[in-house]
């Protein structure tokens, strides 16, 4: 599983050396806006290991970043959605981009303000569905998780500063040595920079995280695997012990002055415990999961 993920920074170092060393920067003299699209695809796989698709996610938004002194700011605004599949208005981390404002603010990698998230209720009261699932995505303690989610992306996002750092090159120990690789809940492997790529007619720096994390919503993945026909009935009654551990790829590209994102994208590896109540049995089965988000000036969106 883990040389599925590597592989990707494996090319990245095969393909060149380079010789040109890039400095991050995440001051803007003004602010800048963009159009956001943000993907995802859930699968599971089924018993006889075939990848079985789920939901496909989509979601369209506008963003500003800004930056003021030391602080970092980026706010994001709700236009469209066009998910689809079988928790296209279920997935609690994928609701969160259809919140009408939100708004982060940081200085370096440390989230310092968040503001939006607390219409997350709302959001889910406003959409037609069973009150199974209202239920559930009213859980107080998913704004929780909805918090730590948009701290990660933030912290991810700005893993690298100043410099300067080589184009292509396992920088690993060098964050490390400068403390920045101290996360609470993922245990990252390795950070490999991977050189400039052209998207949107801007040149973007590159660069991948690997790590392994656990999962904030283990019940979503198990309805759409057991309850979606993906596997026979039986696995309905593996309901209890939920839990998901994976190996994930995050890839971000980004203008290295100002800092302004050209693209984020993270491919997940899960594999999903549960246990069945009555027996005390346990199973597992595996997911894949890509979250994409593009960032473009508005006029190409």
């Amino acid at each position: 599983m883990k040389k599925l993920l590597f592989a990707l920074g494996a090319a990245a170092l095969l393909t060149a050396c380079g010789d040109e060393d890039t400095t991050i920067s995440y001051k803007l003299e003004k602010p800048v806006d963009m159009s956001l699209y943000s993907e995802g695809y859930y699968a599971t796989i089924d018993l006889e290991g075939i990848e079985r698709m789920g939901t496909i996610t989509a979601t369209y938004m506008n963003v500003e970043f800004s930056s003021s002194g030391d602080t970092i700011k980026q706010k994001r605004t709700y236009e469209i959605d066009k998910s689809r599949g079988y928790l296209k208005n279920y997935m609690p981390s994928e609701l969160a981009w259809r919140i009408g404002s939100v708004e982060v603010a940081g200085i370096d990698r440390e989230v310092k303000e968040i503001k939006g998230l607390d219409k997350y209720d709302s959001l889910v009261k406003a959409l037609p569905m069973p009150k199974r699932w209202s239920d559930q995505l009213l859980n107080p303690e998913y704004s929780k998780h909805l918090v730590r989610a948009e701290k990660h992306r933030f912290e991810m996002t700005h893993l690298l500063v100043g410099g300067p750092f080589p184009e292509y090159d396992n920088i690993t120990e060098t964050l490390r040595a400068q403390n920045r690789l101290n996360f609470a809940l993922i245990g990252i492997d390795s950070v490999v920079t991977q050189g400039f790529q052209k998207l949107g007619g801007r040149r973007c720096f590159t660069y991948t995280v690997y790590f392994t994390e656990t999962e904030s919503f283990p019940y979503y993945i198990w309805e759409q695997h057991v309850n979606s026909k993906i596997v026979p009935e039986e696995f309905q009654k593996y309901n209890k012990g939920l839990k998901a551990e994976y190996n994930t790829a995050y890839q971000v590209a980004l203008e290295p002055h100002g800092g302004v994102l050209c693209q984020e994208r993270e491919v997940k590896q899960g594999v999903h415990t549960m246990v069945n109540p009555s027996t005390g049995d346990t199973t597992t089965f595996k997911s894949n999961i890509t979250l994409e988000r593009l960032y473009n000036t508005p006029e190409d969106k």
